[in-house]
């Protein structure tokens, strides 16, 4: 939860409405006229930068503790240039230059883009071109690298006046056993909060072999959202 009286938002669309023409006032939601967010992915990367102290968060009951943002106490102002309602999701160079002006013309210290795309050269990046102005009125620019990879090439925003922040790991392990019908005890991890009953045992079986028809086995395996067949893997437990 971000504190009360510390946010401020604006919206750029412009760009998008040259764009997509016609198409802005007619047939898009009406979201794309304002701040608010309705994907979720702002509030998301907004509450991890300035999160208030959120006592009681966990997982399911694991890693109960308090969490909140890299910089709680901050006053944060949201810029909103990304419009997920139009195809994959639309951020116009034009907008987010205009917002990168804004937040200039605002005043912040810091700005943190949780946007991105395929490397380019830096006159053709609207980001590197915008975070460049930004540097040079003394205001420190994070960026996403990106949720490509690990392929050589996928990293974002490599502009070197940049600060490119990757995702990383923790240290801290959330252990689960299997213990198989000759005894086998398999090591595993898992956040599931169901504890099956003791001296039950269950098949075992594969996210691939209990997909639905027409799924990839890829997406079974990860037990993407109905990707497995109820009637296969009903009663055992998928590995």
């Amino acid at each position: 939860m971000l504190h009360a009286g510390s946010l401020g938002a604006r919206y750029f669309n412009k760009g998008l409405a040259t764009s997509v023409g016609d198409q802005l006032n007619s047939s898009l939601p009406p979201s794309l006229s304002t701040v608010r967010d309705l994907d979720g992915h702002g509030s998301h990367t907004l509450s991890t930068a300035a999160g208030n102290f959120v006592p009681g968060a966990n997982v399911f009951r694991h890693g109960n503790g308090t969490a909140s943002g890299g910089s709680p106490a901050v006053r944060v102002a949201a810029y909103k240039v990304c419009w997920p309602e139009v195809g994959d999701g639309a951020c116009m160079d034009a907008d987010i230059l205009a917002a990168f002006d804004a937040a200039i013309s605002d005043g912040v210290d810091v700005l943190s883009l949780s946007i991105g795309g395929l490397p380019a050269e830096y006159f053709e990046d609207g980001i590197a071109i915008g975070s460049f102005h930004a540097v040079k009125n003394d205001i420190t620019v994070v960026a996403s690298a990106g949720n490509s990879g690990p392929t050589t090439g996928t990293v974002s925003n490599v502009a070197p006046w940049i600060f490119t922040i990757g995702a990383s790991t923790i240290d801290r392990a959330f252990t689960s056993y299997i213990m198989l019908g000759n005894k086998k005890k398999i090591k595993g991890m898992s956040l599931s909060a169901t504890i099956l009953p003791r001296g039950k045992y269950y098949p075992l079986i594969t996210g691939a072999s209990a997909k639905s028809d027409d799924v990839s086995e890829v997406d079974a395996n990860q037990c993407e959202l109905d990707s497995l067949d109820p009637r296969k893997a009903k009663g055992k437990i998928v590995t």
